[in-house]
């Protein structure tokens, strides 16, 4: 790693730390939200009035803030600081060795190729964070060390890295669509004749944060289902089986959208 490699390093892990510590909240809720039906079955209503309740009944530093946060923050940390870290060395090979000039393609190929990698080494953290987040305030103990040695405990050393595919697909999309957007957008406002400054860079951030949600939604929920049920008491067999059940539900809510129509 060279100077240039080792600063880039330096300063994602410290964005990816400082990053993880102020988005914590919305991370408890989005999780939350994606294992909600695994332990109700009644009217939830939307997001906005489900992240209201937890404040009401739990507090937003206790039930939205401190949950998971260490974990969110290691592993947002470390898999930002080596995606980030390793990427332009990454799309430089890609682009020696297919022949393939810049390009938005070969943005997302790098993306694909270190987010996939940087998720998977952090595994650990993020399934504990997925853990502490899904039990809530009330039932929660314990931090990231006791929650990491829990599940050693349970599973063993690999148990550490239940999911990793899922999460290996999830890293890869998001950074893949994340840099496509980002480097699609930006390329197409440069050449209408917009500035590169504050402008396009913020636009293209807006599309890339869009484009990488939309990637690896389906892999999120069926990772965060997959790696919190222990704690809920649901243990899924595989990650194919957490898939089988949503498509079951997702079935379901078409055909009931279909009899209230018809």
């Amino acid at each position: 790693m060279d100077a240039t490699q080792a600063k880039r390093f330096g300063c994602s892990v410290t964005a990816g730390l400082v990053a993880g510590f102020i988005t914590n909240p919305t991370e408890t809720i989005r999780v939350r939200w994606q294992v909600l039906s695994m332990t109700s079955s009644g009217e939830t209503g939307g997001l906005l009035q489900f992240a209201r309740r937890i404040i009401a009944s739990e507090g937003l530093i206790r039930g939205l803030w401190m949950p998971g946060c260490s974990g969110w923050m290691a592993s947002f940390g470390g898999a930002f600081g080596v995606r980030m870290g390793i990427y332009e060395s990454v799309r430089c090979g890609i682009e020696s060795t297919t022949g393939l000039s810049r390009s938005p393609k070969t943005a997302f190929m790098a993306g694909l190729c270190t987010g996939s990698i940087a998720n998977a080494v952090c595994c650990p953290f993020f399934q504990a964070k997925n853990r502490l987040q899904a039990q809530g305030a009330a039932t929660q103990r314990g931090g990231l060390l006791q929650e990491l040695v829990a599940i050693t405990k349970e599973s063993g050393f690999t148990g550490l890295y239940r999911g990793v595919p899922a999460l290996f697909m999830r890293g890869g999309l998001i950074a893949g669509g994340q840099l496509f957007g980002y480097d699609t957008t930006k390329r197409f406002m440069v050449s209408k004749g917009v500035q590169e400054g504050p402008v396009v860079h913020l636009a293209s951030s807006s599309v890339s944060a869009v484009s990488a949600v939309m990637a690896s939604a389906p892999a999120d929920v069926v990772l965060n289902r997959y790696q919190a049920g222990p704690r809920l008491g649901i243990k899924y067999p595989s990650l194919l089986h957490v898939a089988s059940e949503l498509l079951r539900q997702v079935e379901h809510g078409v055909r009931a959208a279909k009899t209230q129509l018809l």
